[in-house]
């Protein structure tokens, strides 16, 4: 992959901004967004290469708030390959101790991490996919406490409890203590739950994130609590083949706060945007907008990249041109003409 280096002021004319009516000027320099103005009111200064984008639209790249980088190959190509699909930014909620090093310099594709999987002795997913480092045994709250120091010294901002009934789990203390201890440092926590036996120990241990929609039937008073904790629930319905549909569909009833993220190195997944995970979001039914939202802006919030998810002066530079209009076709941010990644097109 090679990025198509921009120099000085560029104009991106012609294309719609996903969301507006007539035809639009996108100002960029140095990566970012200076400006925004209607075609017919607007006119390139002397010297600025013009891009001309005319019959498309812009959408923001795509932010996956849950993949496992080095699962599908090298971290380098992965990472490469995101890009030039139209990913911009990712959680990665799986990586062994050994590889965090890494994870920031895989730019520009911007990186937020949580390290391993922090499970019981003998738990998910150590006896399984994760045996190389992937999962990382805990037995006391003091160990579960200098587990996640250890892991904010190397640059991870959330962390990830597993609660998987299908092998032992994480202590109550264990678990809380770990998540307090994650709060103490200002980082989020995630859950890996999918059963309800495993949503009620992801609550209890003050989990703020839904690592995926869990797959159990979910009653209706949890449905209630998971919204009025105003928790993030991040969606992998394609890789858990659709079995979280009709879960996701009471939580984004209930107002939860719904996330697009793949499970990127799961089973039956791809690099990119995934077609599949968007065209599921609808059918639980968000519409249009809303899934758009929940690719891009609601994402860019839970990791903190406030400069990405939207297309307005200061914003990076980082966007979709689509054959197709996304709040038609949801899945079009899957099918980009070409990609933008702060403020360089991708090749």
């Amino acid at each position: 992959m090679a990025a198509v280096l921009l120099e000085a002021e560029l104009w991106i004319a012609g294309a719609r901004l996903v969301g507006e009516a007539h035809e639009s000027v996108l100002q960029v320099k140095d990566g970012r967004i200076q400006a925004r103005a209607a075609l017919a009111s607007s006119a390139p200064p002397e010297g600025a290469q013009v891009m001309v984008a005319s019959g498309l639209w812009l959408a923001p790249a795509i932010i996956d708030a849950h993949v496992h980088l080095s699962v599908p190959g090298d971290l380098h190509e992965v990472a490469r390959e995101e890009l030039r699909r139209g990913v911009a930014a990712v959680l990665d909620l799986g990586e062994p101790e050994r590889l965090l090093a890494v994870l920031p310099g895989l730019g520009p594709l911007r990186v937020r991490f949580a390290g391993p999987l922090l499970t019981a002795p003998r738990g998910y997913p150590t006896q399984s996919w994760g045996k190389d480092g992937y999962g990382l045994e805990l037995s006391t709250p003091s160990a579960a406490r200098a587990a996640v120091l250890r892991l904010k010294d190397s640059g991870a901002r959330f962390l990830k409890l597993v609660f998987d009934a299908r092998f032992p789990v994480l202590a109550a203390d264990v678990a809380r203590a770990a998540a307090d201890e994650a709060h103490a440092q200002g980082m989020l926590v995630a859950a890996h739950a999918l059963e309800l036996s495993s949503v009620h120990r992801a609550l209890a241990a003050g989990a703020d994130v839904l690592a995926h929609t869990p797959t159990e039937a979910l009653p209706p008073e949890v449905v209630a609590e998971i919204c009025a904790r105003n928790l993030w629930v991040i969606s992998t319905l394609h890789a858990l083949g659709g079995l979280g549909l009709a879960n996701l569909r009471a939580l984004h009833a209930g107002g939860a706060r719904i996330v697009y993220g793949t499970d990127l190195g799961n089973q039956g997944t791809s690099v990119g945007v995934c077609a599949e995970e968007l065209a599921l979001l609808s059918r639980a039914g968000l519409g249009p907008r809303e899934v758009l939202d929940a690719a891009t802006r609601l994402p860019a919030q839970l990791l903190g990249y406030e400069d990405l998810g939207q297309l307005m002066p200061g914003s990076a530079a980082s966007l979709l041109a689509l054959s197709a209009d996304p709040l038609r076709d949801p899945t079009a941010l899957s099918r980009p003409t070409w990609v933008m990644i702060e403020g360089h097109r991708q090749e």
